[in-house]
């Protein structure tokens, strides 16, 4: 029977939860037995773990405890060393204990920092080593490309050690000598090996015999040859321009050492004097070899898969080679000749023409990567600007050229006018100006080859435009000194000498004038050809852009030229000589006419005919003669042209003047004014030409009308005193409108004495 649930009443409520799970009807407890066996059995597992977690809860505590243990003794050691150290420290941080710990510990320290530094040493000695013994094992075995990774490792490893040493303010500067010598001695070797093997080769065959043939051995030559050329691959890559090839050197050796044996010692091709004798020789050896250069070393240099050797040219890079013997030679020679004037001036006369030669000759141009960079300077340039020469080359030509020029002026002969080296036709100048022309050119192509505007510029500025400066300055002075004393002279004032008044009058003074006029001319028209010249519009180009490149100065305008400024003071002198001309002729001409201008038998009736001139006019006419001549042989007929014009206006203004509107004419009498002006026309047209001398003009139309008829006369004369249009029509009538106005015919035709 199932208990009542009273039973269970007071039982743990999982346990009346779990007989009443098992024990639903009378039939479960058939199964009590092993319910209970199964109960049992959970009891004893339970009863076993709870005994192993007691057992294992004791050891727990018992660790648990010694842990507490041991953390408390920790924290009290630790307290107890804490006391410890704050009782102490103040001690240890005093000075004396802190210099007592260094010192005791400095010198084990030190010890070990030089161990390690010396074990470093060691491993950076030994792998110096043995890159370098590697390096030359590649070149004794002819393999300089091999050879070249090693010692590219070797130069790292220096430039990195130079960094750090220089980091460290020197302290590693021992064993960065070590590595830099055996850097510096390792490319040496390499060099020396297989420049050696190169030149055995070419001993072999006798180089430099010319026209040297290798044969069957050219492939042995051009593997020689390359090996040096793989060897300096490196440097070429850092530095391809400015770099003599390693195999020229080679070739070249044997050369220098004929061109030293030549151009040093006591030998007597080595002199101070001659530099044309060794700059000559570089040039030979060029023309000499250049065919085998051309032959030989030329498709060595194409087919070579470096770009910075493929690209070059043989002849150029043989030259190349040759110009540091010839520099050697120019920096010996310098200082004994750099004081002596007439020695510089020809060495770097000879020197520009070596350069030119060079470029212009064999085209020759330093190899450069850039294919735009400026051209070669030249050695020139390296004298004059690298070495500092310019300055006293440019002081000894400037001298040379002011001696010369001081010579040219005061020459017996130098204002004598040259009439047979100019065109007929032009203005015929003195000596001197085209001795200095010459010499104004001479100059010119001394300083054209020169490649720097600077230099250029200094050459026209202090040399050319100051000689030329001089010179207008000079011809200026006598023109002033002319105008002075003619004024003197027309003055009467007293001082001057006879030879002084001589030289003011008459042809004498004409030849003077004509002297700076042809002179002025002629320099004028030269400074206009340079002009045109294509140096100087180069050098004028350069000019003017930096002129308006630099903000400090005021820009040149591009419509004019180089000598503008120079030219146009040439041209004001020569016009200012063109009017004293001028003026000496129509003053001597004024002069001469005096007598002439007094005559007073212009109304004489004679019937004579007027054949021949008047007496007083024969002084005149010899004067107007003899000047006109002159002027046509020392002047450019346009210049003559001007002239003459101006003094025969002048002449007939003064007979207007003088005779005309001063005296009463008769028919005859103006018959024998006519003549006497036909005459004066006829001797300017000798020199002018008929066209010229038989000009229209005012006295054309005075001399009409003085020698008109009667007749026709008094109608001209009832029209021209009525006026108005009448008068017009007359005038124009009998062709005299451009010359005369109608005032002035009522002017003339009222010195007629039969007019009325």
């Amino acid at each position: 029977m199932i208990p009542s649930p009273a039973v269970f009443r007071d039982t743990d409520p999982r346990v009346q939860d779990f007989l009443q799970d098992k024990f639903q009807t009378l039939s479960d407890l058939d199964s009590l037995d092993s319910l209970l066996a199964s109960v049992q059995e959970h009891q004893q597992q339970l009863r076993s773990q709870l005994n192993t977690a007691e057992s294992s809860s004791a050891s727990l505590r018992t660790r648990l405890s010694d842990h507490s243990n041991t953390l408390e003794a920790a924290v009290n050691s630790f307290n107890a060393r804490q006391a410890h150290i704050d009782r102490c420290l103040p001690g240890i941080a005093s000075d004396e204990a802190a210099a007592a710990a260094a010192e005791l510990y400095s010198i084990p320290i030190e010890k070990l920092r030089r161990l390690d530094v010396a074990r470093a040493y060691v491993a950076l000695l030994q792998e110096v080593q043995s890159l370098a013994a590697t390096a030359r094992q590649s070149v004794d075995a002819g393999d300089p490309e091999a050879a070249l990774v090693p010692y590219t490792k070797l130069q790292t490893l220096s430039q990195g050690l130079k960094v750090r040493n220089d980091a460290a303010e020197g302290a590693a500067v021992h064993i960065l000598e070590f590595v830099e010598k055996t850097a510096k001695g390792l490319w040496s070797d390499m060099k020396k090996g297989l420049s050696t093997d190169l030149e055995e080769l070419l001993k072999k065959y006798q180089w430099p015999k010319e026209g040297l043939d290798f044969g069957a051995q050219e492939m042995e030559f051009k593997k020689a040859f390359e090996k040096l050329l793989v060897l300096q691959g490196p440097e070429l890559e850092h530095k391809p321009e400015n770099v003599v090839l390693i195999p020229l050197q080679v070739l070249v050796r044997p050369l220098a050492l004929r061109f030293r044996f030549h151009f040093e010692g006591r030998r007597q091709t080595n002199r101070a004097d001659k530099p044309e004798w060794f700059l000559s020789h570089i040039t030979n050896l060029v023309t000499t070899y250049s065919r085998f250069m051309l032959d030989h070393i030329q498709p060595i240099l194409s087919q070579s898969a470096n770009p910075n050797i493929n690209q070059r040219d043989a002849i150029n890079e043989f030259i190349t080679a040759l110009l540091p013997e010839l520099r050697r030679k120019i920096n010996s020679l310098l200082p004994e000749i750099t004081d002596q004037a007439q020695l510089l001036s020809h060495f770097i006369h000879e020197l520009i023409k070596f350069d030119a030669t060079m470029r212009e000759d064999f085209g020759y141009a330093p190899y450069s990567a850039e294919p735009d960079m400026t051209p070669w300077k030249g050695m020139t340039y390296e004298v004059l600007v690298v070495e500092n020469g310019f300055d006293g080359w440019l002081h000894v030509e400037k001298e040379f050229a002011l001696a010369r020029y001081e010579s040219i002026i005061t020459a017996d002969d130098a204002w004598e006018i040259d009439y047979d080296s100019v065109d007929p036709a032009d203005s015929k100048p003195t000596k001197s100006a085209m001795r200095l022309k010459d010499l104004l050119e001479t100059i010119t192509e001394t300083y054209r080859p020169l490649i720097s505007f600077s230099q250029r510029l200094r050459f026209l500025m202090d040399i050319q435009i100051a000689i030329l400066d001089q010179y207008h300055d000079r011809l200026s002075d006598s023109i002033e000194a002319f105008r002075v004393l003619s004024s003197t002279l027309a003055s009467y004032v007293q001082g001057s000498s006879k030879q002084e008044l001589e030289s003011l009058s008459g042809l004498r003074g004409l030849e003077r004038l004509c002297r700076v006029y042809g002179s002025s001319m002629y320099l004028e028209d030269a400074m206009r050809d340079w002009n045109d010249d294509i140096f100087f519009l180069e050098l004028w180009e350069d000019l003017t852009t930096r002129s308006t490149t630099t903000p400090t100065t005021t820009p040149l305008t591009s419509d004019t030229a180089l000598f503008d400024e120079t030219a146009t003071s040439y041209s004001r002198l020569r016009a200012r000589t063109e009017t004293i001309i001028t003026d000496l002729l129509t003053t001597t001409l004024t002069t001469d006419l005096r007598a002439y201008l007094r005559i007073s038998h212009w109304s004489s009736t004679s019937t004579s005919t007027a054949d021949t001139i008047t007496p007083e006019l024969e002084t005149p006419l010899a004067t107007l003669s003899s000047f006109s001549a002159f002027l046509s042989r020392a002047l450019a007929r346009r210049v003559v042209k001007r002239i003459l014009v101006a003094v025969v206006a002048k002449v007939e203004a003064m007979v207007y003047a003088g005779v005309v509107v001063k005296q009463q004419f008769s028919v005859q009498g103006g018959r024998q004014l006519k003549r006497d002006l036909e005459e004066v026309w006829r001797v300017v047209g000798m020199v002018l030409g008929e066209e010229e001398g038989g000009r229209e003009g005012k006295m054309k139309g005075v001399v009409r009308l003085l020698t008109m008829e009667v007749g026709e006369l008094r109608g001209v004369v009832e029209a021209v005193m009525k006026g108005g249009e009448e008068a017009g029509r007359c005038v124009e009538s009998l062709g005299l409108g451009e010359g005369l106005e109608v005032r002035e015919v009522r002017e003339v035709v009222g010195r007629r004495v039969d007019a009325w």
